[in-house]
């Protein structure tokens, strides 16, 4: 592959970095709510305005977890392959590409 190329699927992997972390937070977030809602409540319980039972919203959080640990993996893929594609550019040339390494490595 070209330089260029190899620029672009950089730019494609931090991108879709940055967009699975932000839907891992949201997820983990409600994670947490979901959890911290069933301690505080009955057996009957709302969460964001739906009707629920205790063990429907241990359901719903579990399956919550459940995907909050593949976008990890996912993750985890992704960082692999950025990684694989610094080694193939090697040395960063101008300040762009110092930027672009700053960016991946941030995610």
């Amino acid at each position: 592959m070209a330089r260029e190329d190899l620029i672009l699927v950089l730019q494609l992997i931090t991108q879709r970095l940055r967009n699975v972390r932000r839907l891992q937070f949201t997820l983990d977030f409600l994670f947490a709510y979901i959890l911290l809602r069933v301690l505080a409540s009955g057996q009957q319980l709302t969460i964001l305005s739906l009707g629920f039972t205790r063990g429907h919203a241990l359901a719903v959080a579990f399956l919550l977890a459940l995907v909050g640990l593949w976008l990890h993996r996912i993750r985890q893929g992704y960082r692999r392959n950025g990684q694989e594609v610094i080694v193939l550019l090697g040395e960063a040339r101008d300040p762009q590409e110092v930027q672009l390494y700053r960016q991946f490595k941030r995610y």
